[in-house]
């Protein structure tokens, strides 16, 4: 078992909901920084870093918990719940404010203070040489004090180090050895982005990343409960059905959600793809029952709501004010696709209807309600029929968003080769789809695929303007396994884990998205914006680093689940 061990700006370090309660709003979430030993407590409106100054050698550097060798004996930390960090350092720790800090020594306890955060810290030197100590997060001075002086002598550190390893030994065996960091890592990565009850949110669910997203997200949930269902499928099951318990009343679902608040926009609908994913591996009939009338609504509004033109074709609802992010809905946010600012039939959104209400019929069968199954495979194949008879360029080989006009749009994307994902392209179509896949002037970019063509002027490595995404990909490998591409799958999904691997045997992290020409670190790629010289992104969001469905996707493919 290879834990992380690579220490890098960038890694969530925080207390996670399997473990037990934590929180969604002014979390106790740290980030590691370039710095050995020094980490950022992100607060919504400021941070607070502490560094512990001795040179050091990691041994482990998880979500949860650090071990370090030190010229001068071991380093441990870890949680004892949400608000508490305990452990053992040669070394006090040094604390800076990004705005001054108030500090008071009260009954031996340093409370450090800003706004409305109070941090009791607290040391006991050992008879090895060794201080205890404990950093305690409160929003009062006195729970701050009172807290820190009880921990202090009630942790055993050795114990709960144990029993964060344990968490990793009970886990399915890495599969493919290359990647055995990897995997490990990825699975630290799930353990930090879970939240547990809060608000209107009645279970566990999971967030993208702690920092900067903090919310959780519709097609990311599918994403995250797919591989966390792989060890944990009770979870899993929750994950997915907390999201779903956001619809409101018309079945319309929310890109994203918190425990007090939604958009005003949706996303692509994989729900019941994510919920036929769950059935698989736990054949609990109940649970479909559960989620059916959920799943029903929702595509019904998606086929009532987002056909304008009533062509049996969906459309995103864009913003083309918003110059950044034109069409979040569609969860590829500033993608050239919707540079025209015109109205247009999607290749993707329709292509993800068609399968999801194809499942729909498939999940409605297991339960015995067939009358349901045949009204939505009708609906399925009628959308399948209107995307081969208006979507497919013959010339191009390849699929296109449909102007209002009439007219293609001719801008190439992965997008355009999700009818292999949804199986409603005939062989021919597919292997006419393959040849313009793997031109290396096109998509097949170094490190495929590439949002957009190579030979688009707009071509970039800014997210979906170029920027290679791992739940792209994954789309892909399923659609060339679909049509019997065996060979091919199994290459583009060892160059997607070669990509991902790469940049975290260098940094740590699990990055969001990644350079098509392999040259750039993801850090430093253009994300809406120019990249900074110093990675900060509460100055300008970067590629995120510990992105929770790369380290989704990257555990599927590992484990050879695609």
């Amino acid at each position: 078992m290879k834990l992380n061990n690579i220490w890098g700006y960038g890694q969530l370090f925080g207390y996670s909901g399997l473990e037990g309660p934590n929180r969604y709003y002014d979390d106790f979430i740290l980030m590691t920084t370039k710095n050995l030993l020094e980490f950022r407590i992100e607060f919504r409106s400021h941070w607070i870093k502490f560094h512990f100054p001795i040179e050091t050698e990691i041994k482990y550097l998880m979500s949860d918990f650090v071990v370090a060798n030190t010229s001068s004996g071991l380093f441990k930390m870890t949680f004892v719940d949400n608000d508490t960090l305990v452990g053992i350092s040669p070394v006090l720790p040094v604390f800076e404010g990004e705005k001054e800090l108030g500090l008071i020594k009260s009954r031996e306890v340093d409370i450090y203070s800003l706004d409305n955060h109070f941090l009791g810290v607290k040391y006991k030197l050992d008879d090895n040489g060794l201080y205890r100590f404990i950093i305690h997060n409160s929003f009062a001075f006195t729970e701050a004090r009172g807290c820190a002086n009880y921990y202090i002598d009630h942790f055993d550190i050795e114990r709960l180090i144990k029993d964060r390893i344990a968490y990793y030994e009970k886990m399915p065996e890495c599969l493919d050895k290359k990647y055995e960091a990897l995997y490990y890592k990825a699975l630290s990565v799930n353990k930090v982005n879970v939240h547990t009850a809060e608000g209107k949110i009645d279970s566990l669910w999971t967030t993208p990343d702690r920092v900067p997203h903090r919310h959780m997200w519709m097609w990311d949930s599918v994403f995250h409960a797919m591989a966390i269902g792989t060890y944990n499928i009770e979870v899993a099951k929750e994950i997915l059905l907390a999201m779903l318990k956001q619809m409101r009343e018309n079945g319309f679902m929310p890109h994203m959600a918190n425990p007090t608040d939604c958009s005003d926009v949706t996303q692509p609908c994989v729900m019941s793809f994510g919920v036929y994913e769950m059935y698989k591996l736990s054949k609990d009939k109940e649970y479909i029952k559960q989620c059916l009338p959920y799943l029903d609504k929702y595509l019904t509004f998606d086929m009532e709501n987002r056909d304008v033109n009533k062509n049996g074709l969906l459309e995103w609802l864009t913003e083309p004010e918003y110059i950044e992010c034109k069409c979040g809905e569609s969860g590829l946010d500033n993608s050239p696709r919707f540079d025209f600012d015109e109205d247009m039939d999607c290749i993707d959104f329709s292509s993800f209807f068609a399968l999801d209400t194809h499942i729909l019929s498939l999940l409605y069968k297991e339960v015995g309600d067939i009358k349901n199954s045949k009204k939505w495979e009708i609906i399925s194949e009628r959308t399948a029929t209107l995307i081969n008879n208006l979507m497919w360029d013959e010339k191009d080989g390849v699929y296109y968003d449909r102007l209002f006009s009439g007219e293609l749009t001719k801008v190439l994307t992965p997008a355009s080769f999700l009818p292999m994902f949804a199986s409603i392209s005939s062989k021919e179509q597919a292997k006419k789809m393959v040849k313009v896949l793997t031109d290396e002037k096109l998509l097949w970019s170094k490190c495929p695929v590439a949002s957009i063509s190579q030979q688009d002027p707009r071509f970039s490595n800014d997210m979906w303007r170029g920027g290679v995404w791992a739940n792209l990909n994954y789309f892909i490998i399923k659609g060339l396994k679909n049509y019997g591409y065996n060979d091919l799958a199994n290459l583009l999904r060892d160059k997607t884990l070669d990509m991902i691997n790469k940049w975290y045997q260098k940094s740590g992290c699990i990055f969001e998205f990644f350079d098509p020409k392999d040259e750039t670190h993801p850090l430093f790629c253009h994300r809406k914006g120019d990249p900074l010289l110093e990675p900060d992104y509460r100055k300008h969001v970067h590629s995120i680093s510990d992105y929770n469905w790369s380290a989704c996707f990257a555990i599927l493919l590992i484990q050879g689940l695609y």
